[in-house]
């Protein structure tokens, strides 16, 4: 097992079990809950490079099995092709950022996106505002998930603010406008997909980030698969419990705990 003792494997598919039960329950969550709960013991990049393997594998599914990839790539390539720098510029920052501001940047975040939930915060972006808005929202989004490995923080209530049913074509009569859901599925399909990959497409460059300064260990290998095989039972529970109590309460639960989870973090920071 190489630097991970035993207790800290089973800690690890214990925490994974739990996210992916969140992820299993409303669709996302994953990286937030396991590197919310993993940084409570160890260091953010550490936390990060184990991340790596399981989100990769339990986001590839999501990202491409659905109708809506390419209007993704039409409508949001800006977005996504700056996530990418601003995840490589992140990467690098978690390696030469004092251990204590990265731990308080990471409760930031989680406090920031639990509080936007339980506020039932939402806003909306008009089409004709998304081409200057995307790769604005990419590169913020890379630098804060390359920094703290959390990929929520602004892209997803950006993406949820999206209206996938008009396309960006100036003509509503324009039938071929491949930026445009044509149906209820495929506006579901968008936004699920959309999430999927700027969370695939991240963990992508984080991990290339995080090789290119010596920061994924081969050490890593054996506890991410753990991780992820606990992660996937977690979401076949999510699932489940999902399917047996609202969905809203569940939702809040999970934020109220994220939130509480952040401010802890945010006063070890001032700790250390």
């Amino acid at each position: 097992m190489d630097e991970y003792l035993l207790w800290e494997v089973l800690v690890i598919a214990a925490i994974y079990f739990v996210a992916g039960i969140v992820k299993g329950g409303i669709g996302l969550g994953l990286p937030t809950v396991s590197i919310g709960l993993m940084a409570v013991w160890l260091p953010v990049e550490q936390a990060a490079a184990i991340l790596i393997i399981p989100v990769i594998l339990t986001n590839i599914w999501q990202s491409f099995f659905g109708t809506a990839l390419k209007l993704i790539v039409y409508r949001l390539w800006s977005l996504l092709v700056t996530l990418i720098f601003g995840s490589f510029v992140g990467a690098i920052l978690i390696s030469g950022v004092n251990t204590a501001i990265v731990t308080a940047l990471l409760g930031g975040v989680l406090a920031l996106f639990a509080i936007s939930g339980l506020t039932g915060l939402r806003f909306t972006v008009p089409v004709e505002k998304e081409k200057k808005w995307n790769p604005v929202i990419g590169f913020i989004t890379g630098i804060i998930s390359g920094a703290t490995a959390i990929f929520v923080v602004p892209v997803v209530p950006y993406l949820q603010s999206l209206d996938f049913s008009k396309g960006q074509s100036p003509s509503s009569e324009n039938d071929s406008d491949p930026t445009e859901a044509r149906d209820e599925t495929a506006e579901k399909d968008a936004l699920i997909q959309a999430l999927g990959l700027t969370v695939l497409i991240s963990s992508g460059a984080l991990a290339i980030g995080l090789n290119a300064r010596g920061q994924l260990p081969g050490s890593i290998i054996f506890p991410g698969i753990i991780a992820t095989v606990t992660a996937i039972l977690g979401m076949v529970a999510g699932r489940t419990i999902r399917n047996a109590m609202s969905l809203n309460v569940f939702r809040k639960w999970v934020l109220a705990g994220l939130l509480l989870l952040g401010f802890v973090m945010i006063f070890r920071a001032f700790l250390e």
